[in-house]
């Protein structure tokens, strides 16, 4: 278990140690752990509290956005788990709260609207007064009041009454127990993306009490999610309410948990993610959605001014310019500073002159912007405080900060729930989302359920961290980038090492994937900042037994999907590693992933290659066209492309074409091959054996396979164990997928 102080303090030592100019000292990858023993869900992980955007101007810091996560399981200490509804727990209190993020309001009587809170703030000697004023009409025929509770909670009764009418809250000095609301219609919405029209909710009417008689109003309803609630008055009598309340049951159906975002002090990489898990009712009913996001700064928040742009006419006034001091402009919006509120005199001047000049066009700007180095991007990046000091008419907006940050990832598979034991273990889980190494991670948890009483909960959560990296970049590439379908093809693929001198800790190692097994390894070379070569030449060599070594050079595993070599540690910025070798491709745009490894760090942990123009190719005879600087990032260049076939089911081989069962070890068996081409997902198959009157023998196989390379053996037994006679067989493999069937034919003889 690592707590947070000590990767804190760790992080803190390795900058002292940069700032002295000493050499830093990485160790093996250490274990972050949240919940359970771990840290503490409820304080977040102890790191930079987590900013949710809640409107365009306006956010709110929380682990818990809408407040409806449970820290405090009695059973399970330091768990999280939905929240459940206590029968006698009136709901609205604090639905308008930052916690909650809900709100109360009337769109059509903004008079009211300051009084509102009163309803629901569990004070039974306050109230929304609307009772006849002397000499005046009440005026309160058809003014609607929303509550918005902020998520969405299992609700089956709602309760509303003026003051000293509920036996709860005595309130003698106000005897206004008969100005109650004598007629009403309530309406609800459960809060679903599908209710909605245009943002705003579609209400159905839940009750209509035209002539009601009851001054403490107790409404049932059938249990159902609910979020928006909007209560009508249909009465002209003046009235009061003092407080409304909302009762629930069962687990509210959504839970978010954010990660407090933690800072590991430099680039970092990660391993593998997993969590331990607890469900209650219909396991089928209830589910856990675990994401993941890095970033490169400490806020995945963009927050925006409107930079100067045309003059405009102000309304009832004269011309602006389109400054500081000026009014709303045609300006875009746009993430940095004024240049007053930039520190440093260059970036100060650059802003002035470059990046809010009105004569230059909004994209040059941004370019200028995006070029600057990462910590004077940061000095002049507009932050919260500065935003929310800015005039209205100068505020552009709130957003998500795709330049800085990645997006979420997509949910994590399930299969990497672990057992409390299991928590610790590096090998277990998934491996995390994260293409380039980041300084800044953060996770969030979704706690669904579809039935009131199902559930699940959260206890720990754990994942691997390395720093520093293994390089700042690893930029790889592949050629040709072209092949045909099923092909053998020599592939060339390259890899450079762009990394921080004395920071960074090289790999030695590195990985490729392929998508079927490598047949042959040719040259594996390492070409060092100074114009040495280490070379080792593996041509004509089995692969049969590993590892081959040769002049410090390792094949370590070529397996069904990956090959591994090995190399004296790479550290050396500009480094490039090549390793060429035989494989085929059967999908179009198939990508050779491949990553970086130092087994002295971790057994797990890799650095992902990124997509780039590693090196030019065109000096092993490659056409390279490629004409972006050495060492750019390039989408695309770890894609080898392949015509697209209409065959989904090609080179159909029996081996050996005639085989002899007889128990002697020689020749017992016979392989039925087969590749399966541009099949992103899995599809089914089936593998028959017919005798030559179309009777069938066996059914050797029936599954579901994707694009890829198979083999299944077939002993000469029929479907009841028994040794089939000597004689010819047919064999049948049959694909069935979305973009059609095909059936392929082969034929296999039997002797003893």
């Amino acid at each position: 278990m690592l707590l947070k102080t000590h990767w804190y303090t760790r992080s803190l030592l390795l900058c002292f140690a940069l700032t002295l100019g000493l050499s830093a000292m990485p160790g093996e990858a250490e274990v972050i752990i949240i919940g359970g023993q771990g840290l503490s869900w409820e304080e977040g992980g102890d790191g930079i509290e987590p900013t949710v955007i809640r409107s365009a101007v306006k956010v709110e810091h929380t682990n818990t956005p809408g407040g409806v996560i449970d820290f405090n399981s009695a059973d399970l200490p330091n768990w999280i788990f939905p929240q459940r509804a206590d029968t006698t727990l009136n709901i609205a209190v604090g639905a308008a709260s930052e916690d909650r993020g809900g709100k109360i309001t009337s769109p059509n009587a903004q008079r009211i609207r300051a009084d509102l809170p009163n309803m629901i703030d569990n004070d039974g000697l306050t109230a929304l007064d609307l009772r006849v004023a002397a000499g005046q009409a009440a005026q309160v025929l058809g003014i609607i009041i929303d509550l918005d509770l902020g998520a969405r909670f299992g609700i089956n009764r709602f309760k509303f009454f003026p003051r000293n009418a509920d036996a709860a809250f005595p309130a003698p000095a106000f005897p206004f127990q008969n100005d109650f609301m004598r007629g009403f219609e309530l309406f609800l919405n459960d809060g679903t993306d599908q209710s909605q029209l245009e943002g705003r909710p579609i209400y159905q009417t839940i009750a209509l009490q035209s002539l009601n008689e009851e001054s403490v109003v107790n409404l049932r309803v059938e249990p159902q999610y609910v979020r928006h609630i909007r209560l009508k008055s249909l009465t002209t009598a003046g009235f009061e309410i003092a407080e409304f309340q909302i009762f629930g049951t069962g687990f509210v159906p959504e839970a978010r948990y954010l990660s407090d975002l933690m800072d590991f002090g430099d680039l970092a990489l990660f391993g593998n993610l997993r969590w331990v898990q607890v469900s209650e009712g219909d396991e089928g009913r209830s589910s856990v959605e675990i994401r993941t996001r890095i970033g490169q700064d400490a806020d995945p928040v963009e927050y925006n001014k409107i930079r100067p742009g045309e003059r405009v006419f102000r309304t009832g006034g004269g011309a602006t310019s389109g400054n500081r001091a000026g009014t709303t402009t045609s300006g875009d919006p746009v993430p940095w500073k004024w240049a007053d509120d930039v520190e440093d005199a260059e970036l100060k001047t650059l802003v002035e002159t470059v990046l809010d000049n009105e004569e230059l066009d909004i994209r040059e700007a941004f370019e200028a912007f995006n070029d600057l180095p990462l910590q004077q991007q940061i000095q002049v990046t507009l932050e919260e405080s500065e935003f929310n000091s800015l005039k209205n008419e100068d505020k552009g907006g709130i957003r998500e900060d795709v330049t800085n940050w990645s997006g979420w990832s997509p949910p994590y598979s399930s299969s990497a729930v672990v057992s409390e034991a299991e928590i610790e273990d590096a090998s277990m889980g998934v491996p995390i989302i994260a293409v380039s190494p980041r300084r800044y991670f953060q996770f969030s948890v979704d706690l669904i359920s579809e039935e009131f009483k199902a559930a699940r909960g959260v206890g720990a959560l754990s994942f691997e961290v390395v720093t520093p990296p293994f390089a700042e970049h690893i930029i790889g590439e592949i050629s040709p980038r072209e092949a045909a379908v099923g092909q053998q093809t020599s592939f060339t693929y390259a890899v450079r090492n762009q990394s921080r001198p004395g920071q960074d800790r090289g790999f030695d190692r590195f990985e490729i994937n392929t998508p079927l097994k490598a047949q042959a390894v040719q040259r594996i070379s390492v070409t060092n900042p100074d114009g040495s070569v280490l070379m080792a030449d593996f041509t004509g060599m089995s692969l049969d037994a590993l590892p081959l070594s040769q002049n410090d050079i390792i094949i370590i595993e070529v397996s069904d999907n990956a090959l591994v070599v090995g190399f004296p540690l790479i550290e050396g910025d500009g480094t490039v590693l090549k390793v060429e070798f035989d494989a085929a491709v059967l999908r179009f745009g198939t990508t050779f992933t491949g990553r970086a490894l130092n087994p002295d760090a971790s057994e797990t942990i890799g650095q992902n290659a990124v997509p780039g123009n590693a090196v030019d190719l065109s000096a092993d005879g490659f056409v390279d066209t490629d004409i972006q600087p050495v060492g750019t990032p390039l989408t695309g260049n770890l894609s080898v492309a392949v015509p697209i076939v209409r065959d989904l089911l090609v080179n159909l081989a029996v081996v050996p074409g005639a085989f002899s069962p007889n128990g002697d070890a020689i020749n017992d068996a016979t392989t039925i091959q087969y590749d399966i081409t541009n099949i992103a997902r899995l599809a089914p198959v089936k593998v028959r054996i017919y005798d030559l009157s179309g009777r069938e023998i066996r059914r050797l196989y029936d599954g579901l396979d994707s694009s890829g390379r198979f083999a299944r053996a077939w002993d000469g037994r029929d479907d009841g164990g028994d040794m089939v006679p000597p004689g010819n067989y047919l064999v049948a493999v049959s694909l069935k997928a979305g973009t059609g069937s095909e059936k392929g034919i082969g034929i296999v003889a039997v002797a003893y």
